[in-house]
């Protein structure tokens, strides 16, 4: 079984770790005979406030929430294996520190190594020096190099998080195919400039140590694509400016040149040179900067197979400048089927028969199931209680526990497709979702025609292509073709059947 360790540093790494949860949802990643992969994952973030850091572990929750709750009862839906190695943050390798000057005690320095205390002067300017790191490195590399150069691996790695992902390391090389190690970060920021390549190199030298030399280090790294809309404010301190961000891009790609194959096996550049717009922010809560389709393209890194070419930086690039389409993404045939069926999934059950099953808790069974004989496949006419043939009550509490975790990660899904297909840049268009389509809504959603625009739109006649069809088609259905019952087989079912 093919086994992937991701992780995200800083606020972009974060996001891209939300794209390849739900890439991994969609069962995008497998093993070279098609079965599901292992993902783990990790995101390393000194703002732990950073409303990135919670949105991907919001998608991570859910999903393995989604999956604990489906259990063995689906063949299909929900498979995919998550590993959540939580947070952490290269802070806390400082003894509680949150200034440069902390980290560096200068005092200290002064007495102990004078010359180095001169050289930190000239290095950093005051206000650097003394810059609150509590909302992460403010879009400064050279302070988050300064921190990360303090990080041992080894030391690291006798508790915690990394323990625990270093030890599964270990573990999956010595289990059939090699494991893939992949790291998300942007190059134009703080974090993820310093932080990327200093942990690739780290894993490096740490699996040479352990003799694990064919596990291969990757990473996407991302280019600038989003700007600023508004300024700080005087009080505001040292912050990320957009400004600086080709600067920035032009010192880590100048250094991936000449000292890149020390950190990773392999790179994916990607970018977009018509940005985004978002908001300023110094970080913490108020960063909620929406997903975006680069996030996507990086995250789909993971899925390049190791032995399709020998290149070691591979860029993406599309075909029309002011719009992109299924055919710009990889691979886009297997990504366009899969992301068109995890959207179809989400509108029919969130919008449809979730709704279906709050209405059925609320009237007699006889009542729901004559406008919806459907139900009966999966559960006992009896109602809640019964549990003969195979078929769970529908009201069940256990039932309802199922549901809810289905309606919650469905909810985060079509959130991030919906951000993703509209957070565009001015004058860009995408060909990919219908984007008012893919929200969680209060009226009853039948028809699906409209969701999935291109070439991954399902070929199906629009007068057939509505939940009410997929329902008359599930009361068709041979009992062998319905192998699992209750609220998880229903999804199972709606999975096969939505595409």
């Amino acid at each position: 079984m093919k086994t992937i360790f991701a992780i995200g540093v800083g606020g972009t790494g974060a996001k891209c770790i939300e794209a390849l949860v739900h890439l991994h949802g969609c069962g995008l990643l497998t093993d070279q005979e098609g079965n599901p992969a292992r993902l783990g994952v990790f995101l390393v973030e000194p703002d732990q406030q950073s409303a990135l850091l919670v949105r991907a572990q919001t998608a991570i929750n859910r999903y393995g929430a989604m999956r604990r709750a489906v259990g063995r009862n689906s063949d299909r839906f929900a498979r995919a294996e998550l590993r959540d190695y939580g947070q952490w943050s290269p802070l806390t390798t400082s003894s509680g520190a949150l200034s440069l000057d902390q980290v560096f005690p200068k005092a200290v320095l002064r007495t102990q190594a004078p010359g180095v205390a001169a050289l930190f002067d000239c290095l950093f300017p005051p206000e650097e020096q003394s810059a609150d790191l509590e909302v992460g490195f403010r879009g400064r590399p050279p302070i988050g190099s300064a921190v990360m150069s303090r990080i041992s691996l080894d030391k690291e790695a006798q508790v915690g998080q990394w323990q625990q992902m270093l030890s599964d390391i270990q573990t999956a090389a010595g289990s059939g195919e090699a494991p893939v190690i992949h790291l998300f970060g942007s190059v134009f920021g703080g974090t993820g400039a310093s932080g990327v390549p200093t942990l690739g190199q780290l894993l490096k030298n740490w699996l040479r140590q352990q003799g694990l030399t064919s596990i291969q280090v990757q990473a996407s790294l991302l280019l600038p694509y989003f700007d600023f809309e508004g300024m700080a404010d005087d009080d505001t301190g040292v912050h990320a400016e957009s400004r600086n961000f080709q600067l920035n891009t032009d010192a880590a790609l100048q250094y991936l040149r000449t000292s890149g194959r020390a950190c990773f096996d392999r790179v994916y550049l990607v970018g977009s040179d018509i940005k985004a717009r978002y908001g300023f922010s110094i970080g913490g809560t108020s960063q909620s900067n929406a997903a975006h389709v680069v996030e996507l393209l990086a995250a789909l890194g993971v899925c390049h197979p190791a032995s399709s070419s020998n290149g070691y930086a591979h860029v993406l690039s599309r075909t029309e400048q002011q719009s992109m389409s299924w055919e710009d993404l990889p691979d886009n045939e297997i990504v366009g089927e899969a992301l068109a069926r995890g959207a179809r999934f989400a509108v029919a059950w969130r919008n449809n028969i979730s709704r279906e099953i709050n209405a059925a808790q609320k009237v007699p069974m006889r009542t729901f199931l004559s406008g919806a004989p459907w139900a009966q496949r999966f559960f006992h006419p009896a109602g809640a209680g019964a549990s003969r043939g195979g078929r769970p009550g529908i009201r069940d509490k256990e039932q309802l526990t199922v549901q809810n975790a289905i309606d919650q990660y469905c909810d985060t899904l079509l959130q991030w497709l919906n951000q993703i297909s509209s957070n565009l840049g001015s004058g860009f268009r995408q060909e990919l979702f219908t984007a008012d389509l893919l929200k969680p809504s209060d009226r009853y959603q039948n028809n699906l025609n409209r969701i999935v625009r291109g070439k991954a739109r399902p070929r199906i006649a629009e007068s057939s292509d509505s939940v009410e069809f997929i329902k008359v088609r599930m009361d068709r259905l041979s009992s062998d073709a319905i192998p699992h019952r209750g609220m998880a087989g229903l999804a199972d079912c709606l999975w096969t059947l939505v595409v």
